[in-house]
């Protein structure tokens, strides 16, 4: 259906609120403290609900299609395209300010940060950039949204409906009891486990539905729809300044979890419905293009906050922090318009072409083997452990770098494409062949290089023909269960 742009433009205040929370306001937020109570500028919690409940809104307005087939696997590839290159070059931003601690943190929670999961194990929720917990969040319900859509196809709106609001209580209801009992100790894990945001999700995504079953059709008058939308940010308001001033909440009882879902779904439906001078204003295209880059400053802000900070001290400049006070948000606004237009949207055309011609599943298992060869290699070359342990910078250095390499060498040498799978025994075994051999190639030369400068003690060569042989057999050995079970069999026939 066509788009509801005034939405959009909402998302850019939540995301304004989150700066102002996370300290980069500067002379703005104070500038708008003397208007608007502070404990609105800085609700990050209530603003990420809102995010949450938006997003299943929307994607309900663009993929419920009752009457046709729901690709999962292109769902999911358009929503990954949507979110991860911006992720991924946030998280390469925080590694290059944490360039000189970056070899010492665990693999582990490196790999759960790049794979995006990392707010699913709570003492990881907050490593590297720490407002990126909620992409976790995000994928998991894009993991989940298919086969919720797929259900709700059968289901009658009013069902729909009490089941949303069943799902939002039992979540309340649980998480306040474990928040009340458990807080502070595993502040982390109630605050940031994906499953206790899929409320809000859910909420959303009915709100969505009922839109579009019977939402357009009801005719509203704007006064009306106004008011409901006007009545709700108030309610809510009121609502978000008590609970910061009040001592009776437990804990400062979050709001972050979902508690002010179901009034922020109604929020989104009276303004999706709206036709009044708020829509218009809304609707403009300067506002509408702020609400594009959202995501981007979302994402972005907090690396770009430490990296901003670090070069302004580190300057000659007299008041470093009054010049961030005065520069950052304006600044932070702009980079996210250049971003969006100029890499975010270049960056995922790009990506597009890449993936079509690119297995997924594929990739992800080409990287576990990746990490297991690694690991199997060094553990099978040193049998002692003392040993292997000393080798251990080595075998860093070697998984990172194959992680990266090796995974370029598929993509450039066609070893991921799924067309492959049905050709002859030539077809099948050389586009593997050759980007695994080049992969080993490339990460002898490394290691080598930094043997030579005197980094290592030793260059142990078998290591490298134990790594290559795994590699090439578990890849090979992956691709031929692919073809015995007919993967990608369907999409590959002429029509």
């Amino acid at each position: 259906m066509k788009r509801i742009d005034q939405l959009t433009f909402t998302r850019f205040v939540a995301i304004i609120v989150v700066l102002f929370f996370h300290g980069s306001g500067g002379v703005y937020y104070h500038a708008l403290s003397k208007l608007i109570p502070s404990a609105l500028l800085v609700s990050a919690t209530t603003s990420v609900t809102y995010l949450y409940v938006l997003s299943g809104f929307v994607m309900s307005l663009v993929y419920f299609r009752p009457h046709e087939k729901f690709s999962i696997g292109s769902y999911w590839t358009s929503r990954i395209l949507r979110l991860y290159p911006l992720y991924f070059i946030s998280f390469l931003l925080v590694c290059y300010y944490y360039i000189d601690y970056i070899a010492r943190i665990k693999p582990q929670k490196t790999l759960a940060n790049i794979f995006v999961v990392q707010a699913w194990w709570s003492p990881y929720a907050q490593s590297f950039n720490y407002a990126a917990w909620s992409m976790t969040v995000e994928f998991f319900f894009y993991a989940i949204f298919p086969f919720f859509t797929m259900w709700a196809y059968r289901q009658a709106t009013k069902k729909l409906i009490w089941v949303s609001v069943a799902v939002w209580v039992i979540s309340q209801v649980v998480h306040n009891i474990l928040w009340i009992g458990y807080f502070p100790k595993h502040e982390n894990f109630l605050v940031y486990f994906p499953i206790f945001h899929l409320s809000s999700f859910i909420l959303g995504a009915v709100g969505g539905i009922w839109f579009l079953r019977e939402g357009r059709t009801v005719m509203i008058k704007p006064f009306i729809s106004s008011l409901v939308f006007l009545g709700g940010i108030l309610l809510v308001s009121v609502y978000v300044i008590t609970s910061s001033t009040s001592a009776q909440m437990p804990n400062k009882l979050q709001l972050m979890t979902g508690l002010l879902a179901p009034f922020l779904t109604v929020v989104i439906a009276a303004l999706a419905l709206d036709q009044s001078r708020i829509s218009t204003f809304f609707n403009n295209p300067a506002l509408v293009a702020l609400g594009e880059t959202s995501y981007g400053l979302y994402i972005l802000h907090v690396p770009f906050i430490w990296i901003y900070q670090r070069a302004l001290e580190n300057s000659s400049l007299p008041n470093p922090q009054i010049i961030f006070d005065y520069t950052f948000v304006p600044l932070m606004i702009g980079s996210g318009l250049l971003i969006h237009y100029y890499v975010d949207q270049p960056l995922r055309s790009w990506l597009k072409k890449i993936l079509q011609r690119v297995s997924l599943p594929l990739l992800i298992l080409d990287l576990l083997i990746i990490g297991l060869s690694v690991y199997l290699s060094f553990r099978l070359r040193f049998e002692v452990r003392r040993e292997y342990l000393s080798y251990r910078s080595m075998s860093l250095l070697m998984f990172w770098s194959a992680f990266v390499l090796r995974t370029i060498f598929s993509v450039g040498f066609n070893a991921l494409n799924p067309a492959h799978l049905y050709g002859s025994f030539v077809e099948f075994v050389r586009p593997v062949l050759i980007s695994v051999s080049a992969g080993s190639i490339a990460l002898a030369g490394i290691i080598f290089s930094v043997y030579f400068l005197g980094k290592f003690e030793n260059y142990p060569r078998s290591v490298f023909a134990l790594d290559w042989a795994l590699v090439l057999g578990l890849s090979l050995s992956v691709r031929f269960i692919f073809r015995f079970l007919g993967m990608y069999k369907k999409q590959l026939r002429p029509a």
